[in-house]
């Protein structure tokens, strides 16, 4: 798309939070930090948005398997090695509230990592009930920062969330509560895309199909962050949607190692160079360019010397 019609408060939030870490690890000699690192925590979601590749639910059915736990632990002892301080983001391709032990993820991340940051991005639904208050005080006496709330009904959803919120003496830090029901004209409240080709959706106002030529433009992504799928799988982008550059799995090596690899270093060297070609970049609309700078130049200068 020429034009994207709506803009996330959140990217700059987000931004700002990869800048200042990426600020506090200033060894120029070492291999540039991750800063975030996303988790699909289950394969599930109770919903099937018309913009999310979820509407299609032959290619994305509902599995409700979780990440190892033995595994994430070991993860967590790999992170802990590298004194890792960056964010964990529970978010991906699901509802990560669908995952009733998530509090555990969360209880044991912060165990292992002391200074990181937990967020879970969620659509509120497994919220509505008498027992929301309980399950957000477990994730926050677990050690979560900040949820972020995304309504996609309409207006009338905002009091119960706002209640929610002042209920369980929350600030608009901790938690987010961000309005997806917009109409077309205002891309439905999201920073709208084609999510890596996954999304074919046309309106009068705009129309998402797999790109036939790919941007000749970087995108900064790979160059802060990773997503660990259900299974393990470890994807350089969270808009990868079809899992098409899949660079390992933590079941068989270290998230470390998988940063630093060779066909990790492969898409980034050809992103500095403004090539999309490879899948899933050479498909996708997204402007990968909206935060993350600091990061993709600390890359560009690593891989120089």
């Amino acid at each position: 798309m020429s034009e994207k019609l709506f803009k996330d408060d959140n990217i700059e939030r987000l931004g700002s939070f990869v800048d200042n870490h990426l600020s506090k690890n200033t060894d120029l000699n070492e291999v540039p930090p991750i800063s975030i690192v996303e988790f699909s925590i289950n394969g599930a979601c109770n919903r099937r948005c018309l913009f999310c590749p979820r509407v299609n639910e032959k290619d994305y059915p509902n599995i409700y398997n979780g990440l190892d736990l033995e595994v994430y632990e070991r993860l967590l002892k790999d992170l802990k090695k590298i004194n890792f301080n960056g964010r964990f983001s529970f978010s991906g391709f699901c509802e990560p509230l669908l995952t009733k032990n998530l509090y555990q993820y969360i209880e044991l991340a912060k165990s292992y990592l002391k200074n990181i940051n937990i967020g879970i991005v969620s659509n509120g639904d497994p919220l509505l009930g008498k027992n929301a208050k309980n399950k957000l005080t477990k994730l926050y006496d677990a050690g979560l920062d900040d949820i972020k709330i995304s309504l996609y009904d309409g207006p009338e959803q905002k009091p119960y969330f706002e209640k929610l919120r002042k209920d369980l003496n929350l600030n608009d830090l901790q938690y987010i509560i961000r309005e997806r029901y917009l109409p077309p004209e205002k891309s439905y409240g999201i920073t709208i895309s084609n999510r890596a080709g996954s999304v074919n959706l046309k309106n009068d106002v705009f129309e998402l199909k797999p790109l036939e030529n790919f941007i000749k433009q970087p995108c900064h992504y790979p160059f802060f962050k990773v997503l660990i799928d259900y299974d393990g799988d470890v994807l350089m982008c969270s808009n990868d949607w079809k899992k098409e550059k899949i660079h390992g799995n933590i079941h068989k090596e270290s998230l470390i190692d998988i940063w630093k690899s060779d066909s990790f270093i492969n898409i980034r060297k050809k992103l500095i160079c403004h090539n999309r070609e490879d899948k899933p970049c050479n498909v996708c609309d997204v402007d990968g360019t909206l935060n993350g700078k600091a990061s993709f130049e600390r890359w560009k200068n690593y891989l120089s010397k």
